[in-house]
């Protein structure tokens, strides 16, 4: 029954062969054509009931030299326009951002005064200036400084009512308040009685400006030992109601020789700082920490007003006067900064318990740890999760613009790793790579048949048939709409090369040994009873086996053994049916010389 049939096919395939040559040319074209329509993959996602209903997202790794590091927040801003991106780890973004002291407040706890002040010794150091007398004592007397738990113990209530008292002072001197004589002996702590003297003065030198001479200045020692009445009745006046602290300064001032002796040293030397303190907010000109302690400690009766602390006070008040809105830093270095440079300072003791502490020092190890995970010696990294379809054209666009942007905005080298990064890449040279491959396989198997039969023409159509395999195979499979798998398609190709070009050598050389016997007719269905039962033994079971195999199995295994099974039962059909048909009618270009005649 066997030998009936494959006798019948090389009857067929003889009295045929024309038609089938000039079919298997029209086949040729079509398969080469309709190959270029195969979809190739380059990554290889398995479905699953899991992944159907929760889909995983890719990861994309991007490797970059650390001289870049400044140049990746703005790729992270073009990256989180993207809405297939989910998530973004970099150190850019995470511990090395860039936080307000606002958001800094916010995630440590500490409040915004103090972190302001942290913020501005980050970026200046202890070092404090282009601050004014008016703005520093206005701010060490608001509520937000006098009333914050942070700093409450550094002021008692006798200090606090000695700075309302002085901030007092200095509010009527810049606003050219009108005092009367009991405020301004309050404000500066003069005696009342001198001070009524002195408005007394002040109404004789309105009187008397161009008079006003040694003559009556002699007198001075007497009107300071008068009281108020009487000297009310001596001139024949009244005193003036009402005198600025400027006015009242300088009336002293035109007094002090003539007064030694009615005012003691330590009132005169607080009426020279109340000058100093009038001059400096006419001035507006900034005050620094030196010359704050030594005003301070002519007006202020308390220790804490040393120069250190003033320091601290005017860095404090110098950092939340001016706009910290615009100010950043960024996350990681604060935290080493607070950890090494501020726990340690004797300065700032008084502002963390040990429990804070510890805190700080363990945030401290964490964040080293995190930043060893993206910040090598020489290489940092940053990781994205895209949500794209794999292999697809939108995926493959993402990977395009990252990489144009990437190369346009770092200096050193970059790499991208990943799955869907590897696909791309692989995607940008396969066409070329799978040529060379082709072109490379074809060679290698030509030599081989051709070292095998010594004649060129015969390693020409032998290779040509199973190269025809492989486009019918890619054909078969852009017609099904089944993707191939790269590695696949490369695999195959060269199982096919090594595999089925054995079998189209076997069925040449029995038709070679055969035509030495038998006519031209009457040799093909020899060769088809003596060969094929050999072929179809084995490529059968190839075949089913890897076929029926992989629609069992899942992911790349799967592509690799349908396809291999696809283009061997092409390889069989083309040796079978249309590589006889062309041992027929290349004959004098097949066999040796001293073959039968073909009649």
């Amino acid at each position: 029954m066997f030998d009936k049939i494959m006798t019948s096919i090389g009857n067929f395939t003889y009295r045929y062969r024309k038609a089938i040559i000039v079919f298997a040319a029209f086949l040729f074209v079509a398969v080469v054509i309709l190959q270029s329509f195969a979809i190739i993959e380059y990554s290889y996602a398995e479905d699953s009931i899991v992944t159907d209903i929760f889909p995983q997202d890719d990861t994309l790794v991007v490797v970059y030299e650390n001289k870049d590091e400044d140049k990746i927040a703005s790729i992270i801003e073009y990256l989180e326009k993207d809405e297939h991106v989910t998530s973004i780890s970099a150190f850019a973004n995470t511990l090395g951002v860039r936080l307000t002291p606002a958001e800094l407040a916010e995630m440590t706890g500490i409040d915004v005064v103090f972190i302001n002040t942290l913020c501005y010794i980050y970026e200046n150091g202890m070092y404090a200036n282009g601050m004014t007398l008016a703005e520093f004592v206005t701010f060490i007397t608001s509520d937000e400084f006098l009333n914050n738990e942070m700093f409450s113990s550094m002021i008692d209530e006798s200090t606090k009512a000695q700075l309302s008292q002085f901030k007092s002072l200095v509010d009527a001197i810049i606003n050219k308040q009108q005092l009367k004589a009991n405020q301004i002996a309050e404000m500066t702590g003069l005696d009342i009685q001198i001070v009524k003297v002195i408005f007394y003065i002040a109404q004789l030198q309105n009187i008397n400006s161009d008079n006003f001479t040694g003559i009556i200045l002699g007198t001075l020692s007497d009107i300071f030992s008068l009281s108020p009445e009487l000297l009310e009745q001596w001139f024949n006046i009244k005193p003036v109601d009402s005198l600025t602290i400027e006015d009242f300064i300088s009336t002293v001032s035109t007094l002090v020789r003539y007064v030694e002796g009615m005012i003691d040293q330590e009132q005169l030397a607080q009426l020279r700082t109340f000058e100093t303190m009038i001059e400096l907010i006419n001035s507006n000109e900034p005050i620094g920490p030196d010359s704050l302690a030594e005003l301070f400690s002519s007006v202020v009766d308390n220790d804490m007003f040393n120069k250190d602390t003033l320091t601290l006070l005017y860095i404090l008040s110098r950092s939340n006067t001016m706009d910290m809105t615009g100010k950043t830093v960024p996350l990681y270095d604060f935290f080493m900064f607070l950890a090494d440079d501020i726990l340690s300072n004797e300065s700032f003791s008084s502002f963390f318990d040990e429990e804070m502490a510890a805190g700080f020092d363990e945030y401290k190890a964490m964040m080293t740890d995190g930043k060893k995970q993206l910040v090598g010696e020489n290489h940092s990294r940053f990781i994205v999760t895209i949500n794209y379809e794999p292999d697809s054209k939108e995926i493959y666009d993402f990977y395009e613009g990252l990489n144009q942007l990437l190369d346009k905005t770092l200096w050193g080298d970059f790499y991208l790793v990943g799955q869907t990064a590897m696909s791309h890449e692989v995607n940008l040279t396969f066409s070329t790579e799978y040529l060379i491959i082709s072109i490379v396989t074809a060679i290698a198997v030509f030599i081989v048949v051709w070292y095998t039969f010594k004649k060129f023409f015969t390693a020409l159509l032998l290779v040509g048939v199973i190269e025809c395999a492989i486009f019918s195979m890619m054909s078969v499979m852009a017609i099904t709409g089944d993707p191939m798998y790269f590695i696949a398609l490369i695999l195959v190709q060269c199982i096919l090369m090594g595999s089925m070009i054995d079998y189209a050598i076997l069925f040449t050389t029995y038709y070679r040994e055969v035509r030495k016997t038998f006519t031209l007719k009457n040799a093909l269905p020899e060769v088809m009873r003596r060969s094929c039962y050999a072929i179809l033994t084995s490529s059968l079971i190839l075949t089913l086996v890897t076929f029926l195999c992989g629609q069992f199995m899942t992911g790349a295994v799967a592509s690799i053994l349908i396809t291999l099974g696809v283009g061997a039962f092409c390889a069989i059909l083309l040796i079978l049916f249309v590589l006889p048909a062309f041992l027929i009618f290349f004959d004098n270009r097949i066999v040796d010389d001293g073959a039968y005649e073909n009649e």
